[in-house]
């Protein structure tokens, strides 16, 4: 028998799970040209470290930012990869078994990264003093963000199989267009749907945030002049 769906409620997750993913990865990519090229020189802010290279951001800098890089490869190979691609290698039994393991321990690291960095932005006063609203907000935003990452973990674990595929329904259908994906969400957990929403704030926001700094060291050779370093002759 096929679910009944208000009129309401299809028009709420088509715009939040269907027209919202393509709206924030364009702004994403429209941001991330126009700061590269016109706004090159406000990508590398002062770093805090200058201010108080303390214990804090000597631990937490790369546990989040080591921890992140394996959350990221982790979300493009779970929700992403077509079955087809390792159904020969891994169950998807197996597969939700690796992100509830793998995941959940990258996320804990990330966790205790974001962690030391919140507590230094906050309470050390020379970083405090020099921080913009902007700078406080994303970090609680990301820690935020980790932590509802991790209780869907904790969700996923104590789910039946069919509940996690249905994320990557979702996801795949995204990716290929198809306009009515967000189906696959209607019984997610709210948690799931939180955590998938604040992921695309930080989509939103990534080009106009210190997270510039994350892919502009890569990404500036792309748009930069050539440069003639020595035209002197030997």
């Amino acid at each position: 028998m096929e679910q009944q769906i208000s009129a309401t409620t299809a028009w709420i997750y088509s715009v939040l799970f269907a027209y919202l993913p393509y709206v924030a990865f364009g702004i994403f990519i429209a941001g991330l040209i126009w700061r590269i090229r016109h706004a090159n020189p406000t990508i590398q802010a002062l770093s805090t470290q200058f201010l108080s290279n303390d214990k804090m951001i000597k631990w937490g800098s790369p546990l989040f930012h080591f921890a992140v890089i394996g959350v990221f490869f982790g979300h493009i190979f779970g929700l992403l990869a077509p079955e087809p691609l390792y159904i020969w290698l891994m169950s998807n039994e197996t597969k939700r078994l690796l992100a509830i393991i793998m995941g959940g321990a990258a996320g804990i690291i990330a966790l205790i990264g974001i962690t030391l960095m919140m507590v230094r932005r906050f309470s050390n006063e020379r970083v405090s003093v020099r921080s913009s609203f902007a700078d406080k907000a994303i970090v609680v935003l990301i820690f935020v963000q980790i932590l509802t990452g991790l209780l869907g973990t904790y969700v996923t674990s104590q789910s039946p199989l069919e509940a996690y595929m249905t994320i990557d329904h979702w996801a795949q259908g995204l990716f290929i267009f198809k306009p009515d994906s967000w189906i696959h969400l209607l019984d997610t957990s709210l948690i799931h749907k939180i955590h998938i929403l604040l992921g695309f704030l930080i989509v939103i926001v990534f080009p106009f945030t210190k997270l510039m700094h994350m892919v502009a060291t890569p990404l500036q050779y792309l748009f930069r002049p050539n440069k003639v370093i020595n035209n002197g002759s030997l």
